[in-house]
């Protein structure tokens, strides 16, 4: 998540921390042992959901995510990853699925 944050999303990753900042942004990551109860949420649950001003901005998500997925083919590829657009007359929705299975959502209110 830490690289999908900092390819796709420009954030500076700080691994001692584990966070990741850009501007005034912080966020840290948390991971639960393994022995921890996660109160019946799976990563598949998370939708991660913005809206951008612009088709440019949309394009360019679109862009830096397969650059990211190019740089990882290099290494282990996963087939879980995926990018869908949706359009219709009113908005176009960007729906990437990272590794984990975490929804990231991006829509654009066109009219």
């Amino acid at each position: 998540m830490m690289d999908f944050l900092s390819d796709v999303f420009e954030f500076d990753v700080d691994s001692v921390s584990d966070s990741v900042h850009r501007g005034p942004l912080n966020l840290k990551l948390c991971e639960l042992a393994a022995d921890e109860p996660a109160n019946n949420v799976t990563t598949s649950n998370i939708v991660f959901s913005f809206k951008v001003n612009t088709e440019l901005e949309l394009k360019e998500i679109m862009s830096k995510y397969n650059f990211f997925l190019y740089r990882k083919s290099t290494s282990a590829t996963s087939s879980t990853e995926k990018l869908d657009l949706f359009q219709s007359d009113k908005k176009k929705i960007l729906t990437i699925s990272d590794i984990d299975q975490r929804q990231w959502r991006f829509e654009l209110e066109t009219i």
